[in-house]
């Protein structure tokens, strides 16, 4: 039996190979099922190799999935609040109508907006509808991919493409810096441990990796290296 640790992240990869965005490419669902059967067989396996592979192959399908989310937050916008009136009971949609003659939004009923406005009861029935909203919304954009929009898709992926690949060689920078701090053991450690976030953040694995983030933190530890430098 696997530790539980090393469980969580398989079945965080068996998450991830399940609900593969449109369009990845085949090789790449290849390699993902038959690591995802290498991890399940092999009781012997470490939570390191489990993250590695995950790290891998999370980055092949990144790209995928944050357009995919993407064109999925921009139907969101337009057809979301569509979807939601067409699931709810009258009573309800009639509440929903006077929470927005208050002022509030779909996007604020989203965030949490109407905590306070509907009853517990009703809230329980929102979550549940809004859940099924956001399956309808995938699989909308899903069929859009593979209609109208696969060209739009096509294009963001290449632009997701090109924001790894500055993310990449930022990551590459900051282990060549750590390798340079040696002789300052902390400091190497704080900015290995760093990479690890930012690498487990593209997988699921850890809070999602934005590109400004690895930005600020390649221009923090510069400035903090050439400080060592100079003093």
């Amino acid at each position: 039996m696997h530790h539980p640790q090393v469980k969580h992240t398989i079945d965080i990869f068996e998450r991830m190979y399940q609900n593969l965005p449109p369009l990845v490419p085949e090789l790449t669902a290849r390699e993902m099922k038959h690591a995802l059967e290498h991890l399940r067989d092999d009781i012997e396996v470490g939570i390191d190799e489990v993250e590695n592979i995950t790290v891998s192959l999370g980055k092949k399908i990144w790209p995928y999935w944050k357009a995919f989310d993407e064109l999925c937050s921009m139907s969101q916008g337009r057809l979301g609040e569509k979807f939601l009136l067409g699931r709810l009971h009258v009573q309800l949609k009639q509440k929903y109508a006077e929470f927005k003659e208050h002022g509030a939004d779909y996007h604020d009923l989203r965030s949490g907006g109407g905590a306070s406005y509907f009853s517990l009861d009703e809230r329980q029935e929102i979550t549940e509808v809004l859940i099924m909203v956001d399956q309808e919304i995938k699989e909308h954009v899903k069929q859009a991919i593979l209609s109208v929009d696969e060209k739009k898709y096509q294009d963001l992926i290449i632009d997701f493409q090109n924001i790894l690949d500055d993310m990449e060689k930022r990551l590459d920078s900051l282990r060549l810096m750590a390798e340079d701090e040696e002789e300052h053991p902390e400091l190497a450690e704080e900015i290995r441990d760093k990479i690890k976030t930012f690498e487990l953040g593209l997988c699921l694995l850890g809070p999602n990796t934005k590109h400004h983030e690895i930005l600020n933190v390649d221009e923090h530890f510069e400035e903090r290296c050439l400080r060592r430098f100079y003093l």
